[in-house]
């Protein structure tokens, strides 16, 4: 599944479509924001339900203490066939690396924790890999990133002690073993993960700064949790608990501060305005694939949006597409036909073609806009460079078949 998104991801980037930096000269952007409903759509406890129903989601706590050779093989070379491509520009048919990774017959789980964002890389490598000797594309090997305080299971590590394979609650890969903390037990790891869900905030802003006591930092990206040392915010500062790891790798926590502008208690509340606003704070990020860089692809923009009201969502924008909600087919439909139901549509509503999704953002002016994180498309025959969150007219955009993005829509997904 996952070789078949990205070779279809990387033709459909470097080929098909491109991002529009002013595709919504014709309206205004704050009059726009100012009409949106500020109604709750969903309760958190609606939410909690809405999210039970989510496929692609892994409950960690349950997860078994124990995982077969053979179900750890399937989870590890699953994206075995990426091969041929270039790694540093040298050509590989295939590089075997079975022989640098620990499989027993039966491999103990362990618990553990991100001490900063991270990367999930595809193997245990941080060589770059590309479909082309000059690399110059996107890297093949990076799947994608885990926030700090990302509660994960330890599967099993390579042979050098650098790298650790890990599930997380919606992915799993390698990443390197000295950006995690070990837990004690399982006990620990669960009572932390109802902690984190218990009493916490969570960062709204496009980027939060986690301060420290010596001076140091961290910037976060929107939508990720920390557990909270005082309910009561103290000049303007969120005192809240942070993982590090011990001389052995076990995790303790030291206390860090976030801007209370930055974060709120527990989650935003669920509102079509909230929804739009949250987009909107990061217009004009670069975009990052996979997660490169601290930034974000087209799913992990929607994904961290909806982050900030309570939503577990996958990874990938094709398990995205699988979401319930009100679900709007396009397929078989003809050009007037999808053009009636975007006109129904509602902001906030996700829209997906083919390895891309879309936030929906309204009809104007004979025109159909959303917002998106995105590289490049067609328009007026000409292919525009953009890489980065902006806003884009589905009319007028055009892939290199020629179909504008309307005509390319599979799926509409409105939550709820």
């Amino acid at each position: 599944m996952k070789k078949i998104f990205k070779l279809s991801l990387i033709i459909f980037i470097l080929l098909l479509f491109q991002a529009n930096s002013l595709c919504y000269a014709d309206f205004s952007i704050d009059n726009y924001k100012s009409e949106l409903s500020s109604n709750i759509l969903m309760t958190s406890a609606e939410i909690n339900n809405f999210n039970k129903k989510i496929k692609g989601i892994i409950s960690l706590k349950t997860f078994k203490d124990k995982i077969s050779r053979e179900d750890l093989e399937k989870l590890i070379f699953q994206n075995d066939d990426y091969f041929p491509l270039y790694i540093d520009s040298a050509y590989y048919e295939h590089q075997d690396f079975t022989n640098n990774i620990v499989i027993n017959d039966m491999n103990t789980i362990r618990y553990a924790i991100t001490l900063k964002r991270v990367n999930v890389r595809t193997f245990p490598t941080l060589l770059k890999a590309t479909y082309s000797r000059d690399s110059s594309g996107f890297d093949q090997f990076q799947e994608t990133t885990f926030e700090i305080n990302e509660p994960i299971l330890v599967l099993t590590e390579d042979k050098s002690g650098y790298w650790l394979f890990v599930q997380g609650k919606n992915y799993n890969g390698w990443i390197l073993k000295k950006e995690v903390a070990f837990f004690k037990n399982k006990k620990d790891f669960t009572n932390y993960i109802g902690s984190l869900n218990a009493n916490f905030i969570t960062t709204t802003s496009s980027k939060s700064r986690l301060t420290f006591d010596t001076g140091e930092y961290q910037d976060v990206n929107m939508g990720t949790k920390f557990i909270l040392q005082e309910k009561t915010p103290i000049n303007s500062y969120w005192k809240v608990e942070v993982p590090i790891r011990d001389k052995s790798g076990i995790v303790s926590f030291v206390t860090g501060q976030i801007p209370t502008s930055d974060a709120v208690y527990q989650y935003l509340p669920y509102t079509r305005k909230d929804i739009i606003d949250q987009a909107f704070k990061m217009l004009n990020q670069p975009y990052g694939w996979g997660g490169e860089n601290g930034f974000h692809d087209c799913s992990s923009f929607v994904q961290d949006i909806f982050k900030t009201f309570g939503f577990t969502f996958p990874r990938n924008a094709d398990i995205q597409e699988l979401l319930p909600g009100n679900r709007f087919s396009f397929r078989d439909l003809g050009y007037n036909e999808r053009l009636i139901i975007i006109k129904k549509l509602k902001p906030g509503a996700l829209l997906f073609m083919p390895d891309h999704v879309m936030l929906y953002l309204g009809y104007f002016d004979n025109s159909a806009y959303v917002i998106n994180d995105i590289t490049s498309y067609y328009q007026n025959g000409y292919l525009v460079r953009d890489y980065k969150v902006a806003v884009t007219d589905i009319i007028s955009a055009r892939r290199a078949n020629s179909k504008s993005f309307l005509e390319s829509l599979t799926t509409a997904v409105e939550i709820p």
